[in-house]
């Protein structure tokens, strides 16, 4: 037995020696790659989110591109590895090809759902249509996206359930956290007041009002009625649509406590 091992290495030496170090050279340069591949996304993940005119929503959608990239990257690495190592061993790589050929259409055909899926998803990323944290209505289901993936997307509906979308079937999206909302809030002064004293009163007040979530100033509007007992006044402003009720409420609570201290007759 041994004597025939001794021959068959003698015989065999030479190619097993030449395979080793051919497979040893081809992980070599897949790690290299790899590596490479990986600096250079990562250069360039760095040179376009070091930009300051870069939103943190554009960079996050970087980063999610980048790591996609990465993924991408790895798995065609092992695939050529894979061959390259098949082909150092004395693999016969037709047959090979051909049977990944077969396996591969069978796999796609099984798999078009989810090949949509990623495709949608990365459209979705790249036409930034909405990201994590923005309130979206989605084909008609209201809610706050908590995650977003390749293949499929979450959002926190109002009731607190957790809703998943397959990216390939949302259709219609109407992103709420884009763009400015307009906040209107009226207010009613009791006529005996005046109407210049509650114009000049309701205008003071409401240049004292700061919110950040409010573009520029407040805009006093009015009388908007006919009463001969109060006047009603308009509160109009450009606010970020995700704090519309949050400010609206704010600029309340504002106005009712002047009122109480400057013994303004609100109603």
């Amino acid at each position: 037995m041994r004597e025939t091992f001794l021959r068959l290495w003698e015989q065999q030496s030479d190619a097993i020696l030449k395979s080793a170090l051919q497979i040893a050279l081809i992980l070599a340069l897949v790690i290299v790659a790899r590596w490479l591949g990986g600096r250079v996304i990562l250069l360039i993940t760095r040179a376009l989110t070091s930009k300051i005119e870069i939103s943190e929503r554009r960079q996050a959608q970087i980063r999610t591109i980048s790591t996609l990239l990465n993924s991408v990257l790895g798995y065609i690495l092992i695939f050529v590895g894979l061959l390259s190592v098949l082909a150092a061993i004395g693999v016969n790589l037709g047959p090979v090809l051909a049977t990944a050929g077969v396996t591969g259409l069978a796999i796609s055909l099984g798999a078009q759902q989810i090949v949509r899926d990623v495709l949608n998803g990365f459209f979705i990323l790249v036409e930034d249509q909405f990201t994590v944290g923005e309130e979206v209505t989605i084909d008609g289901i209201h809610g706050v996206v908590e995650t977003m993936g390749m293949r499929i997307t979450r959002i926190r509906d109002d009731q607190g359930r957790l809703i998943t979308f397959a990216n390939s079937t949302i259709g219609r999206v109407t992103n709420h956290s884009r763009g400015r909302a307009t906040l209107s809030v009226d207010v009613g002064i009791a006529a005996e007041y005046g109407l210049a004293e509650a114009r000049r009163w309701l205008t003071e007040t409401v240049r004292r009002f700061n919110h950040p979530a409010l573009y520029g100033e407040l805009q006093v509007l009015g009388p908007r009625t006919l009463e001969t007992t109060r006047y009603t006044f308009q509160i109009r402003g450009q606010v970020v649509p995700a704090q519309l009720e949050t400010v609206a409420d704010a600029l309340r609570e504002h106005l009712l406590v002047q009122a109480k201290a400057d013994g303004t007759p609100i109603g």
